[in-house]
């Protein structure tokens, strides 16, 4: 059987494993990321060599933040600021000598559903990774929508209340809407404590009857519930995965449909319309490296494809 590496590369940690052809992740580890472009290769280069030494690769994928074209050209990096304008998968082909994939995060992580996940059963449907900041990702008839540019899906730059000052980016969905600034960053801000939070810890405050870790959970779910109704309503999709950590407390799914469908029965017009259900993802921690190692496969069995055609052609 086949092997495949899938290598989830993060603003914090770059995570990695070893997996089989049914997705089975054989072994899995991770290490922290360098700020310093160069240094992610050659940690990604030691990764496969060693997995190299007990087993034949087929081929490697790669999860990154950023826009990242079908070809595997990086127009952005998110926090990599060094993959900024590179061809990420002509770079590491010659550094690796196996073939290579490079996709998206968002992208990895909806398609890792595809395949193994919450959205097996579906052809048609929007994940949302929320987190540090917030993530999307189109699927249409069973395969990513990427737009005319590559950045359909980059849900966290939906605007989603007034701007103010010009500045655009302060009313971005990543800003109201994500666990780290529209949870934790806002709590900090007005109440002027430096102490080291995570979301979690802000529900637990809510739950102890802290009035302004409410408030801030209140408006960050209305942010949120806003952004997935505009997406109901734009895309139609079967159903809506979201993922991220918070994805795994029912509460938090239970409350956030509550809220999408007050938005709806506060729209006369839209009293018989059929919204999509919001159900957590499937894949937590590892959706990274499972949707890297699918999109290998699948660009493996592609290109296998094109050059059988190819053969055949030239052989006429």
């Amino acid at each position: 059987m086949k092997k495949y590496i899938g290598i989830d590369i993060g603003g914090t940690n770059i995570k990695y494993g070893l997996l089989d052809e049914t997705g089975t992740i054989l072994h899995k580890s991770k290490s922290k990321t360098s700020t310093k472009g160069q240094e992610i290769i050659s940690r990604v280069k030691e990764i496969v060599a060693t997995y190299q030494e007990n087993h034949e690769i087929a081929s490697v994928g790669i999860s990154v933040p950023g826009v990242v074209e079908a070809t595997g050209f990086m127009t952005t990096g998110g926090a990599i600021f060094d993959f900024y304008g590179i061809h990420l998968k002509d770079i590491l082909e010659k550094e690796l000598g196996v073939p290579v994939s490079v996709e998206n995060d968002a992208n990895s992580a909806a398609l890792a559903e595809k395949w193994l996940g919450a959205g097996k059963q579906y052809a048609n449907y929007f994940t949302a990774v929320v987190g540090t900041g917030i993530g999307g990702a189109i699927i249409i008839n069973h395969d990513i929508y990427r737009g005319a540019h590559a950045t359909a899906g980059e849900f966290g730059f939906m605007i989603n209340k007034f701007i103010e000052a010009g500045d655009t980016r302060l009313a971005s969905l990543s800003l109201t809407g994500s666990v780290q600034s529209g949870l934790v960053q806002r709590y900090q801000d007005e109440t002027g404590t430096t102490a080291e939070l995570d979301g979690e810890q802000i529900f637990t405050l809510a739950a102890a009857g802290d009035t302004n870790a409410q408030a801030i959970i209140d408006a960050f779910y209305h942010h949120l519930a806003i952004g997935i109704y505009n997406v109901l309503v734009t895309l139609d999709p079967e159903v809506v995965l979201v993922g991220g950590g918070i994805s795994a407390n029912p509460a938090f799914i239970k409350e956030l449909n509550r809220r999408v469908r007050a938005l709806q029965a506060g729209h006369r017009d839209m009293e018989n319309m059929t919204l999509a259900e919001i159900r957590p993802c499937h894949f937590l921690n590892d959706a990274g490296i499972v949707g890297a190692t699918y999109k290998a496969m699948k660009s493996c069995k592609e290109e296998n494809v094109e050059s059988g055609k190819n053969e055949v052609t030239a052989l006429i």
